[in-house]
C-alpha cells in the first residue's frame, strides 16, 4: 500500500552547512523556486551567456551552429500569464510558475500566441515557440529570463530579473559564458524520475520509483515533518569531503548513501523510515 505524500510547506530547522559547502545552496524555506531546466529538449547542448545583460541569459545552440527555428520549451510547469508583441523583446510569452515565479522568453520565431496563449498550463514538456529573432534582435537566440514578484499579479517586466538557476545551478554575473550545458528539461518516467532534486541538495521520496518529493535539504537537518519516505537521490555538485551522507532513522539505524546518478539512487529499508537527521561527510 503506498504511503501518502505529505506536501506541508518545508522549513529547515537549524543546522550548518559543512565547511566548503557551495554559498549557492539556500534553504527550503526562503526558495520557493521551482526547480527550472533549459528551455529546450532534453539531452541537447547549448551555450549561455550574460554579456551585457546580466542576470539575463541569450542562448544558442552549442557553437552556435544552425539555432534559428529550434524548439523553445517551458522550463518548468505553470500557467501562460502573457503572449505579446514589444518592440525590443519581439514575439514574448510569459509563464506564471506560483509563488511569484515567473519566466519570459524573448525574439520567438513565430506569432507570441502561435503555440500557446493566455491562460493554457504547461508542463516542461510544452512547446511553446521557436528560436527567431524579432525584435530588436540581428541575430537567431533566445532571450530567457527568471523573474520574481513579491507583490502579487500575473505580469512581470524586467525589473523583477533574478539570476537564473537550471537543474539547480545557477547561471549569472557579468560577462560570463557557459559554451556547452546540457538540458535536462526530460519527460518523467523511470530512467529520470529524479530529475527534480536540485543540484547540492539530498531528496527524498514515497516512492520507489523516485516520485512523490516530501523533503529537500541541503543542511544536516531536515524538517521534521518529512513523514515516511523509500528513496533517495543526490543530484548535486560533490564538495570536497563532503560528497556522502549518513542518513538518520527514527526508528534507529542509519544508511549511508553516495553522491552520484548511481550510487546515490537506491531505496532506503522497505517499508518506509523516518528521517530524523542527515550528516553530510566523506566517506561512511
Amino acid at each position: 500500500m503506498l504511503l501518502p505524500v505529505l506536501l506541508a510547506a518545508l522549513a529547515l530547522l537549524g543546522g550548518a552547512v559543512p565547511a566548503g559547502a557551495s554559498p549557492a545552496r539556500g534553504r527550503a524555506s526562503a526558495d520557493t523556486r521551482p526547480v527550472f531546466q533549459l528551455p529546450f529538449p532534453c539531452g541537447t547542448m547549448w551555450q549561455l551567456n550574460t554579456w551585457g545583460h546580466d542576470p539575463a541569459l541569450d542562448m544558442v545552440v552549442e557553437h552556435n551552429t544552425g539555432s534559428d527555428g529550434l524548439p523553445v520549451l517551458a522550463s518548468a510547469a505553470g500557467t501562460v500569464s502573457a503572449t505579446y508583441w514589444n518592440n525590443g523583446s519581439g514575439n514574448t510569452v510569459q509563464i506564471n510558475h506560483g509563488n511569484g515565479w515567473f519566466t519570459a522568453y524573448y525574439h520567438l520565431k513565430d506569432g507570441p500566441a502561435a503555440y500557446v496563449q493566455k491562460g493554457d498550463p504547461v508542463t516542461p514538456s510544452t512547446l511553446i515557440g521557436r528560436i527567431g529573432t524579432t525584435g530588436n534582435s540581428g541575430w537567431s537566440h533566445l532571450h530567457y529570463e527568471q523573474r520574481h514578484l513579491t507583490t502579487g499579479g500575473d505580469f512581470t517586466d524586467e525589473s523583477h530579473r533574478v539570476p537564473a538557476r537550471f537543474d539547480g545551478v545557477e547561471y549569472a554575473g557579468a560577462a560570463r559564458e557557459w559554451p556547452s550545458v546540457t538540458s535536462r528539461n526530460c519527460s518523467p518516467g523511470p530512467s529520470d524520475a529524479w530529475q527534480d532534486c536540485p543540484a547540492g541538495w539530498v531528496c527524498f521520496y514515497s516512492g520507489t520509483d523516485g516520485t512523490g518529493t516530501v523533503c529537500r535539504t541541503d543542511v544536516d537537518v531536515p524538517s521534521s515533518t518529512c513523514g515516511l519516505r523509500r528513496s533517495f537521490f543526490n543530484n548535486g555538485n560533490p564538495q570536497p569531503g563532503y560528497d556522502h551522507v549518513q542518513v538518520y532513522f527514527r526508528e534507529g539505524g542509519s544508511q549511508c548513501l553516495h553522491f552520484g546518478p548511481t550510487d546515490g539512487r537506491g531505496n532506503l529499508p522497505s517499508g518506509g523510515r523516518t528521517v530524523d537527521r542527515i550528516e553530510w561527510r566523506g566517506e561512511c
